[in-house]
């Protein structure tokens, strides 16, 4: 290597030093406020909303690649839920630990565009680090317009699945039941929110780029796939913006923050953008006070900026996990599904 090539790598070397040293100083992280709320128990009528009738999981795994720390399998499974529509298959990639008997287990979901190669990176982080991890493919009814005019069907439905993934990971023997984590961010964190506040099996969440009152966000985000929708459901309504608004706090009964109050701040990290206009700031703001002040992480960024700060959420949102999994089992809320008379995998619930 040249006197020069190595000049220009050790300026290189410097500047994404100062740039890290910039972000972490940026970055405002705050503990879980104490006193904090005890999480609520969660009503029959809201909890029916997400239960479900279904027969056993049988998934198809198919392995991918694999090295020496862990392997990946592609795996299927139909949803197999009773009365429902739904029969498209639930898609995964499973990271499965090679050298030990059993592991704990991250959810990593997708963003919007669904894309894996956004989240992959921790997902395979996790793996390294000792963690069995799923990447649940996102999957919409039809389009983005449909679930924007049916909201609350979009959103029973996705959490349902993410249930039935549940399901199939209690099949699972290399992984530990009782050390069950999820990661997601934008969408893939409204739909972490909705399986941690509908499911007591998840014990520790990281939630990045969430917020309450999904009606303002989904009327007034600057998504480009999302004010296509808008637009298009403005146009299907004979509404303006705000028409739009009142349309979605009618049809929208699983907000956020009317969730909030069923899931436990102690197992839940909010990751928040300071910058946001995708997933506005000020309505992230509201979940974290409904949630009752849990950890949270404040980045000086924007909704897709964010990406700036991947090496260092990755490890905080590892040392959130383990740190959550050495400590006592959390009270839990949400839908337990041992007495969840809408969850019917026949016979085997303990």
């Amino acid at each position: 290597m040249s006197d020069a090539n190595q000049r220009n790598n050790w300026l290189r070397g410097i500047a994404l030093a100062g740039l890290l040293l910039v972000q972490l100083s940026c970055a405002s992280v705050n503990p879980l406020e104490r006193p904090y709320p005890v999480a609520l128990p969660m009503p029959a009528e809201v909890a029916e909303r997400f239960g479900y009738e279904a027969g056993e999981v049988r998934a198809e795994l198919e392995l991918a690649r694999e090295n020496s720390t862990y392997r990946v399998f592609d795996g299927v499974f139909p949803p197999d839920i009773a009365g429902s529509d739904d029969d498209t298959p639930i898609t995964f990639e499973y990271y499965e630990q090679r050298e030990v008997d059993r592991a704990p287990v991250v959810l990593v979901l997708p963003i919007l565009n669904g894309q894996k190669v956004v989240v992959r990176p921790f997902a395979t982080y996790f793996a390294n680090n000792g963690y069995n991890a799923v990447i649940v493919d996102t999957v919409q009814r039809k389009t983005l317009l449909e679930d924007m005019l049916e909201p609350e069907v979009a959103i029973r439905r996705t959490a349902i699945r993410h249930r039935r993934v549940l399901d199939w990971i209690e099949t699972v023997p290399k992984i530990d039941q009782d050390k069950i984590a999820i990661f997601g961010a934008s969408l893939g964190g409204f739909n972490a929110l909705f399986l941690t506040a509908t499911d007591t099996r998840v014990s520790a969440s990281a939630l990045a780029l969430v917020a309450g009152d999904l009606p303002y966000v989904l009327t007034y985000s600057s998504e480009g796939r999302i004010i296509d929708a808008a637009e298009g459901a403005m146009e299907t309504l004979q509404t303006d913006s705000e028409g739009l608004r009142q349309y979605l706090q009618e049809h929208i009964l699983s907000d956020p923050l009317s969730l909030a109050h069923y899931i436990d701040p102690e197992r839940v990290l909010l990751v928040l953008a300071k910058f946001d206009d995708a997933v506005h700031y000020e309505k992230q703001l509201e979940l974290l006070d409904a949630m009752g002040k849990p950890e949270s992480i404040t980045l000086p960024t924007g909704h897709v900026t964010t990406s700036a700060y991947l090496f260092y959420l990755r490890s905080r949102v590892l040392e959130f996990f383990d740190r959550k999994f050495s400590d006592a089992e959390p009270q839990r809320a949400g839908i337990d599904p041992s007495t969840d008379p809408g969850n019917g995998r026949p016979g085997d619930r303990p």
